[in-house]
């Protein structure tokens, strides 16, 4: 069985008074039983002036996690915060790791990984899962990469984020130190209560066309119906200077036909040869439609998804899409604000997320991981 506790401070500047607040907060020597991890959310800053690292140092147990814009735990939400979310069990067991991302990064996960696993005679339960937001290796690349060296364990997690318009900031965070390229993972061992959700877009409102992905190139969507991506998005209505401006809240809604939920992907650019650079992976033969997405949809749908699960058996994990964020505007605090309301007195972590990380039963009822836009993912651990 895994416990939690949870913590939170807005001390950026003052390294001592930030460790003194959490770890009066966790109350560590009541709380931890024979193994821990901590969780880590924050905002980019906190890594800068020493905060991030003085509070993991403080802390006997590995840390993981990644940098956000926004995050809540323990009734507090804000931008310039930093939460620690301990999971602690008697009968589970936590194994990290830290893998550099370059130009050979599949050798290095399945080096990394084959290694990790040889430690234990059952594989984990769970990978918790941090991946940078890198240019050169997409988060599919990585999760990719990943099922090919575990098997295809269930991963959970986000990728990194900050609040600057090109994310230069935006970091995974292992034991203190954050980094742009590297992957951090956490294995959770023994046999804990595990169970995956997702708060996405309204179907009801998704586009009655339905189109089908001819060509493509990883996360690079290059031809639909036979046409190029531009030309189909044109097609359909939208004019470019439409797509100019407002790519980040076009979702285009994946079915891979294999009995899946559908999985949203966000269109980050536009390519001089029509092309679509979009947030996930785009494969040949899956059905492509519009969605559709708003402040009421982004409410509704957290809400729904997260009131069964909140009790005070276990923790809920929450990592929200940085375009559910925008959606909300001036209050862009208020899916983080549902899940306070539905979480009471229960532990949780919420935060938002540079692309969401989750599996989804197939028709078997097989787990599959997928990396989703637009999504609040949901892992309930107990």
């Amino acid at each position: 069985m895994i416990r939690s506790v949870t913590a939170a401070t807005r001390e950026i500047d003052d390294a001592e008074a930030a460790v003194a607040e959490i770890t009066a907060a966790l109350g560590l020597e009541k709380n931890l039983r024979k193994n821990s991890l901590g969780i880590i959310s924050c905002f980019s800053d906190f890594a800068d002036t020493g905060v991030l690292k003085a509070v993991c140092d403080a802390l006997p147990f590995d840390c993981v996690g990644a940098t956000t814009c926004l995050c809540a735990a323990r009734a507090e939400i804000d931008q310039i915060i930093l939460t620690v979310t301990v999971l602690t069990s008697d009968d589970c067991d936590f194994k990290t790791i830290g893998i550099p991302i370059g130009d050979k990064y599949e050798d290095s996960v399945n080096s990394a990984l084959t290694a990790l696993l040889a430690q234990n005679e059952k594989p984990p339960a769970l990978f918790l899962s941090y991946f940078p937001l890198m240019n050169t290796v997409s988060g599919d690349m990585m999760l990719t990469a990943i099922d090919k060296a575990t098997g295809g364990i269930p991963l959970f997690g986000t990728a990194a984020l900050d609040h600057t318009m090109d994310y230069s900031t935006a970091k995974t965070v292992y034991n203190g130190e954050a980094f742009r390229e590297k992957l951090v993972l956490a294995a959770v061992c023994g046999a804990p209560h595990i169970s995956f959700h997702i708060a996405a877009l309204d179907e009801s409102k998704f586009r009655s066309q339905k189109a089908l992905i001819t060509a493509s190139a990883g996360n690079i969507l290059i031809g639909v119906n036979g046409k190029t991506a531009l030309e189909y998005l044109e097609e359909i209505g939208l004019t470019k200077a439409e797509l100019a401006s407002g790519l980040g809240v076009i979702p285009l809604v994946v079915d891979h036909k294999d009995g899946t939920k559908p999985v949203v992907r966000a269109v980050f650019a536009l390519t001089p040869d029509g092309h679509a650079v979009c947030g996930g992976a785009m494969p040949v033969g899956a059905t492509l439609t519009i969605g559709h997405v708003d402040r009421g949809d982004v409410l509704q749908t957290t809400e729904n998804t997260v009131k069964p699960l909140a009790d005070k058996e276990g923790v809920v994990l929450s990592y929200s899409c940085m375009a559910r964020y925008l959606v909300l505007g001036a209050d862009n605090t208020a899916e983080a604000e549902k899940i306070r309301a539905a979480a009471g007195e229960a532990p949780y972590l919420f935060a938002c997320s540079g692309g969401e990380i989750c599996p989804l039963p197939d028709a078997d009822g097989r787990l599959k991981n997928f990396y989703h836009n637009y999504t609040n993912v949901f892992c309930k651990l107990s």
